[in-house]
């Protein structure tokens, strides 16, 4: 709803000629907040930040195919799972260009990337949020 009044402000603005950054220079999209999150866990290795952010069970594409069901798995094989190369594509990731689909939202490109879907639902008061579901690091 913010988002919509937000585009309809900035259509009255550019009628008026002002500027769209006076709109609400706080203002992000979810999925560029959720894109500079990742990025800034990626740079820091905060590997509670990526614990906090799957949903289990988690897919994942290395140089073999693993359900990821746990916590614990995650955090013993974390650097295979995100090994230099998804790094890298993560930390390329332009955060206001990126794909989104029915699939969800893709962070990096290739065969190195991060999957999220949006779960919850803002108008039954449960915060809607974006988690991991698949994490691709093949070649």
């Amino acid at each position: 709803m913010r988002l919509l009044s937000i585009m309809v402000a900035a259509g009255l603005l550019f009628l008026s000629g002002g500027s769209a950054a006076s709109l609400d220079s706080d203002f992000q999209i979810p999925e560029t907040e959720t894109i500079l999150a990742l990025q800034a866990a990626v740079r820091a290795d905060d590997k509670a930040w990526f614990v906090a952010h799957l949903h289990y069970p988690v897919r994942y594409y290395g140089k073999t195919f693993r359900m990821i069901r746990s916590k614990e798995w995650f955090l013993s094989h974390y650097a295979t799972i995100l090994g230099p190369e998804l790094k890298a594509s993560i930390l390329a990731q332009d955060p206001e260009n990126y794909l989104k689909n029915y699939q969800g939202l893709m962070v990096g490109e290739g065969s190195r990337n991060i999957w999220f879907e949006q779960f919850g639902d803002p108008g039954a008061g449960i915060a809607s949020d974006y988690d991991i579901i698949t994490i691709n690091n093949s070649d």
